[in-house]
């Protein structure tokens, strides 16, 4: 009885993968993430985050703007569905606080 219930758990995991993938999104894990600093000079940062984020062996780095509430448990080592848009220098997040588009300024192997 356990080896169908763990074989059933098995299949269901590569099921939702499988859906995942198929819709163009692949796992991609937050490895730095900063809240940009806002002062008086430059009142514009006060909804702008970098952040880090690794495909596979690629590392991107990012900017994003957008409320607190979308970015609330954004932490270093988190994974992400997200789906890569390199002509449009774009990726496009799953987080907690729902889809976000992140502006993509670098990229390194």
């Amino acid at each position: 009885m356990k080896k169908h219930l763990v074989a059933v758990v098995c299949l269901l995991a590569l099921v939702s993968v499988l859906a995942v993938a198929q819709d163009g999104y692949q796992p991609a894990r937050v490895v730095a993430f900063e809240k940009v600093a806002s002062s008086p000079q430059h009142p514009e940062n006060a909804d702008k985050y970098k952040m880090s984020m690794q495909i596979g062996d690629t590392f991107y780095k990012c900017e994003a703007r957008g409320p607190v509430s979308v970015f609330n448990d954004w932490t270093t080592g988190k994974e992400y569905p997200a789906r890569l848009d390199e002509k449009a220098k774009t990726m496009q997040v799953q987080g907690p606080g729902g889809e976000v588009t992140l502006t993509i300024t670098g990229k390194k192997r």
